[in-house]
């Protein structure tokens, strides 16, 4: 099925989080358009400007925070914005990745994909299930942090994933799938594209894309929800909203397809979970040390902060990943291994 649809975002389900995640951490609260607000967005979605009915001052202020030109009561897209074709997706689909899909969403405006497509899954499977949006108003990352997603300028986009690999072995999935959208960045033609442990892709060492794994079932087969950002046109529009230094796809390519690049997104995520629950991740650790930034480097692994106190930071060498995805350390006490739910890791 493939539906195009500027309805009001479903509710928020309760989070089921995985340690895997995405995002950049902002003060911004989430902004509910599920009124006035969402029918601007519908509008300009479908005819690239609109009239200003019905919104409070503060919602139109909000209008510029996502990237929309305002002049009186009016509000339109500026000419380089690129919007999303479902067509253009469905066309440039390959054919594993078409007789996996079995519904693909394309919305104006979502509070959250990963948050919208968890809430259907607690009344349906998902599995084959690709939900994106021009723009998300309360995109989520990694420990509740928020995606800055300025309007048709970067991709938002959630699958829904069944494997029947075990559940001790998820943990590595946020691993296959920066790999796997490490192969379509560089097919798209972008070169030096790296991956930081556990979730994130840099472009020279600076964060392009993120990657926010859920769990939705833990019992065979696992089900999981697959969230992915990527910036592609809006590094202009939120670098200086963010708390580490920020890549654009459109840094390499000029004037990029966000329509192509989702479609190779879609393409090498879903022919790398298949593989994935097929094989496992073994084969696709090579791949990924061979790619990973801070490999063979000095770090610095910091845990999360816990009852009030902040978290400890130990110092070492990252040599790699193991079997089950997590990173090897080796420090002055020997070597030592965490996993995607306890760590940052810094040069």
């Amino acid at each position: 099925m493939y539906t195009r649809r500027y309805p009001q975002p479903t509710g928020p389900s309760t989070n089921l989080n995985h340690p895997s995640a995405t995002g950049d951490p902002d003060t911004v609260p989430p902004h509910d358009s599920s009124g006035a607000l969402g029918r601007v967005f519908d509008r300009l979605a479908a005819e690239r400007s609109a009239v200003l009915a019905g919104l409070s001052g503060e919602e139109t202020a909000l209008l510029a925070g996502y990237g929309i030109h305002v002049a009186g009561d009016r509000a339109d897209l500026q000419d380089d914005v690129d919007l999303l074709s479902l067509q253009g997706v469905r066309d440039a689909l390959g054919a594993e990745a078409a007789a996996w899909l079995s519904d693909l969403d394309v919305r104006a405006h979502i509070a959250s994909t990963n948050t919208t497509l968890l809430e259907r899954a607690s009344r349906e499977r998902i599995a084959g299930c690709v939900l994106t949006a021009e723009v998300q108003t309360g995109g989520r990352g990694r420990r509740g942090r928020q995606w800055l997603s300025p309007f048709g300028r970067n991709l938002a986009v959630s699958l829904g994933f069944a494997t029947g690999r075990p559940l001790a072995e998820i943990g590595a999935l946020s691993l296959v799938v920066g790999v796997a959208l490490r192969r379509a960045l560089v097919e798209a033609g972008l070169s030096g594209v790296e991956l930081k442990w556990p979730n994130d892709v840099l472009l020279d060492g600076r964060k392009l894309a993120g990657i926010l794994i859920e769990l939705v079932r833990a019992t065979s087969p696992v089900e999981v929800v697959v969230g992915i950002g990527v910036n592609v046109g809006c590094a202009g529009t939120v670098g200086a909203r963010i708390d580490q230094p920020v890549a654009d796809v459109a840094e390499q390519l000029e004037r990029p397809s966000r329509t192509e690049l989702l479609a190779g997104i879609v393409n090498h995520v879903v022919a790398g979970c298949r593989e994935f629950d097929r094989r496992g991740f073994s084969a696709f650790r090579n791949e990924w040390e061979a790619a990973h930034r801070h490999q063979g480097r000095p770090v610095v692994v910091t845990l999360p902060a816990a009852g009030g106190v902040a978290g400890q930071t130990v110092a070492g060498t990252a040599l790699g990943i193991a079997r089950d995805g997590s990173l090897k350390v080796e420090t002055v006490d020997g070597l030592r291994e965490f996993n995607g739910g306890e760590v940052s890791v810094r040069e």
